[in-house]
């Protein structure tokens, strides 16, 4: 496999992959790019035998329950195929993940109630649901926070 990237001074971006056959890794890697690049991009969730298709910016946090992984809403939870691991580079750049369980749109939340103790509350803007953040993640949340928000 080769990775070229070349420079244009074309107005708009392309991105073309090359390949023998559109496997699912393929499909894959066009879904992970499409997102990365759309600022209104949509994620097909499920809440039993419907599908819904929500705005990635609605979207507050990830979490693994048990075997399965949900999406949060400030009104909704829904269900995902996919694994944190692979929602860390489909949901990029404001997502970040703040313990081994979950990842959180650093653009939904208004506050941190930080524990020194144990694990700190993450509050999110107009709900009332919060997630805990792990304290060996805390300083990469800040750090995400300033990035994000252009405080660095």
């Amino acid at each position: 496999m080769k990775l070229y990237t070349e420079v244009s001074g074309e107005a708009q971006e392309q991105v073309v992959i090359r390949c023998r056959q559109r496997t699912e890794k393929i499909k894959l890697l066009e879904s992970i790019i499409e997102n990365l690049l759309s600022d209104n991009a949509e994620l097909t969730l499920t809440d039993g035998e419907t599908e819904y298709f929500v705005p990635k910016n609605e979207i507050l946090f990830f979490e693994t329950t048990g075997s399965k992984v949900a999406a949060h809403t400030a009104d909704r939870m829904y269900y995902t195929e996919y694994r944190l691991f692979e929602l860390e580079q489909i949901m990029a750049p404001a997502f970040q993940r703040i313990s081994k369980s979950c990842i959180v749109n650093c653009n939904a939340i208004c506050a941190i109630r930080k524990n020194l103790t144990g694990a700190s509350e993450v509050m999110f803007k107009d709900c009332e649901k919060k997630v805990y953040l792990s304290r060996s993640y805390y300083h990469l949340l800040r750090d995400k926070l300033g990035e994000v928000r252009g405080l660095k």
